[in-house]
């Protein structure tokens, strides 16, 4: 299937139910779903959203035709929070090794690298955030 095919992949997630009921559990007009069924119109993203929810369908499945079709057959993505607290295991690690450097100028130096080896937008901001942690730490040894 392809994304031309939007009108097929909505008819599979109305199923047996009534496109009348359907829509009322989209909380969309009934008009409007046969519009897309009948490829009148092109749903924007907030509303595939909740025909994939309403559906219980992969969002990637519903839009593209890709991926698996049901939510229990996709993979786990991990959390926000699961990743907020990968990022801040690996920073308090970067940290307490840099921290572990006696020597002034080393100490520089591997601030300076972390830095040069930042790749996102994302990854800078946790970088100035460890060097600020770090700087903190530098001068409460002082």
């Amino acid at each position: 299937m392809h994304e031309s095919d939007f009108p097929a992949r909505l008819k599979e997630c109305i199923g047996d139910e009534s496109v009348a009921s359907f829509a009322r559990r989209c909380g969309f007009s009934e008009g409007l779903i046969r519009a897309y069924l009948k490829a009148q119109k092109r749903p924007g993203m907030e509303r595939i959203v909740r025909i994939a929810e309403v559906a219980g369908v992969t969002l990637d499945w519903l839009a593209t035709g890709l991926g698996p079709r049901r939510r229990a057959d996709a993979q786990p993505r991990a959390s926000i929070e699961d990743l907020a607290g990968q990022h801040a295991r690996r920073w308090e690690k970067i940290i307490t090794l840099i921290e572990g450097i006696e020597d002034e100028s080393a100490h520089v130096a591997a601030i300076e690298e972390l830095f040069t080896r930042a790749q996102s937008s994302a990854e800078i901001a946790d970088l100035r955030q460890a060097v600020k942690a770090l700087t903190e730490a530098q001068k409460k040894r002082a």
